[in-house]
């Protein structure tokens, strides 16, 4: 059993390291037919705000020589919406749920929060995506107001390019678990329209400078941590767990191979 909150009084416990990373299965029902969800040992969501989001114009995915540029712009209906339509199913799924939240105006974080906590026992966990241009004192007033409408463990989620930077500050703000980290900012031309497209970028290069900011931020802070990143194979799992992290999230490949990533969970489960 692996506990990812040690210091919440509900705490947070997974069966197995290999986790499913936020906007990679959706809000976990719809995905249910196609993927074990089970075989994992826990599932963030899609990104949750308050109130709908649209999301952004499209083109919003361009492939690249080693992985892709995404920016969906934070596209979801909205805490009630989401509810309603995933929130009677989460407890069925066979695995902890974590609702994920981006950064949002503090009473927005505050009432999301409250909602996911009222809804019943079937959110697990909380996980604030902090942004690149985000500083110490936005990360404390993020998270105490989350903290102020749950005490659901919450995990931060870093940006891969500073979280070295922004680990100290986001423990000292409550964080219960550190995630390294959000994929950083890229941009790709889309052949079709010939635009180009800013976003999020996914690859097995990834690996790497995830490994090098774990190597950093667990020499910081003494809070567990989940790596995330470039994860494409058995191996580039068990690389982040050898060097100190607690579990790890899978993004990319589960776009890709679905069936490559629950082979990994597979073999990290328990038993195994």
């Amino acid at each position: 059993m692996i506990e990812l909150a040690p210091q919440s009084k509900l705490g947070l416990a997974l069966v197995n390291p290999v986790m499913i990373a936020s906007g990679c299965a959706g809000y976990g029902s719809s995905y249910q037919p196609l993927l074990d969800l089970g075989a994992f040992g826990a599932l963030v969501t899609n990104p949750i705000t308050l109130r709908p989001r649209r999301g952004a114009a499209q083109p919003r995915l361009v492939e690249t020589n080693a992985g892709f540029v995404l920016n969906t712009g934070g596209q979801n209906p909205g805490i009630k919406s989401v509810l309603r339509a995933h929130g009677p199913a989460w407890s069925r799924l066979g695995l902890p749920v974590i609702a994920a939240l981006p950064a949002d105006e503090p009473d927005d974080l505050r009432r999301t929060a409250r909602a996911l906590t009222e809804a019943g026992p079937g959110v697990a966990a909380i996980e604030l995506d902090i942004p690149l241009a985000a500083i110490p004192a936005d990360i404390t007033h993020w998270a105490r107001a989350i903290r102020a409408g749950s005490m659901l463990p919450l995990l931060v989620r870093l940006p891969l390019e500073a979280a070295d930077l922004l680990a100290e500050a986001a423990v000292e703000a409550g964080a219960d678990c550190l995630v390294i980290g959000s994929p950083p900012l890229g941009a790709a031309v889309e052949p079709g329209s010939g635009q180009v497209v800013s976003g999020a970028l996914y690859g097995p290069a990834l690996h790497s400078l995830a490994l090098a900011q774990l190597q950093l931020v667990r020499d910081l802070v003494d809070t567990p941590l989940v790596a995330a990143g470039g994860i494409h194979s058995l191996a580039d799992a068990q690389a982040f767990l050898a060097a100190g992290a607690a579990a790890v999230q899978i993004d990319s490949l589960l776009f890709i191979d679905p069936q490559a990533a629950y082979e990994i969970a597979v073999s990290l489960g328990p038993g195994e």
